[in-house]
């Protein structure tokens, strides 16, 4: 169902809380090598609180972050900007959050490319709320990226429940979707530059009439690693 009712949105928020947890952990004790390692901490955390994941977690660093959107995590070793995007369930519910992270120093145009992402993001979630076309979200996050939006190159979200990806689709071509209350979506633009990076940041939000409520609370800024 695209409207949760409030046991549904209750499991999605804890779903999220877990997810922000694990993140946590592996921000604050980092000392993985290879994105294999840090995906199969991510499994084993998931199952160590008697979860199931949401999806595979996917992990893709450096210049393999910017040729694929949705990766198979291998033996490549973390290097420079590090996708992050896992999830559990909760009662058959899912969350879905992704981070970007630096191993390394960034260069000050490795932070203005995490700025123009994060600056998307928030652009969209102004104008996403109860009666706003979904389009119109989409459209405002692309527009704010200037030269850089021909490397956002899916949508900007999507409804989460039962199911990972569920209606509506948040896009800005081919939707006649619009926001209603208590649905819940996630926003997550992203730079894709094959052959050199990828960035992504994606929260899971409930929609009210005032705006999206945030339900996964991860920190927003660049850590670097």
């Amino acid at each position: 169902m695209r409207i949760k009712n409030t046991y549904e949105i209750e499991c999605i928020a804890r779903a999220c809380a877990i997810t922000d947890e694990i993140f946590s952990g592996i921000i604050q004790d980092f000392c993985f090598t290879t994105e294999r390692e840090l995906a199969l901490y991510i499994r084993r955390e998931i199952k160590r609180r008697g979860l199931r994941e949401a999806f595979p977690p996917i992990v893709s660093s450096g210049s393999r972050a910017g040729d694929e959107i949705h990766p198979k995590y291998t033996d490549a070793v973390l290097e420079g900007f590090v996708i992050l995007d896992f999830g559990v369930r909760v009662d058959g519910y899912c969350s879905d959050m992704t981070r970007t992270v630096f191993v390394g120093t960034p260069t000050v145009k490795d932070r203005a490319l995490y700025a123009v992402v994060l600056d998307a993001k928030r652009s969209g979630e102004r104008v996403a709320r109860a009666g706003v076309s979904c389009a119109a979200a989409d459209a405002a996050a692309r527009d704010s990226m200037g030269a850089y939006k021909k490397y956002f190159i899916h949508t900007l979200g999507h409804g989460v429940g039962r199911r990972i990806h569920e209606q509506p689709i948040i896009f800005h071509k081919r939707t006649e979707s619009v926001f209603l209350e208590n649905m819940v979506v996630t926003i997550e633009p992203g730079i894709y530059i094959p052959k050199k990076l990828g960035i992504r940041i994606e929260d899971t939000y409930v929609v009210t009439q005032k705006g999206l409520k945030a339900l996964s609370k991860s920190t927003q800024s660049l850590v670097v690693l």
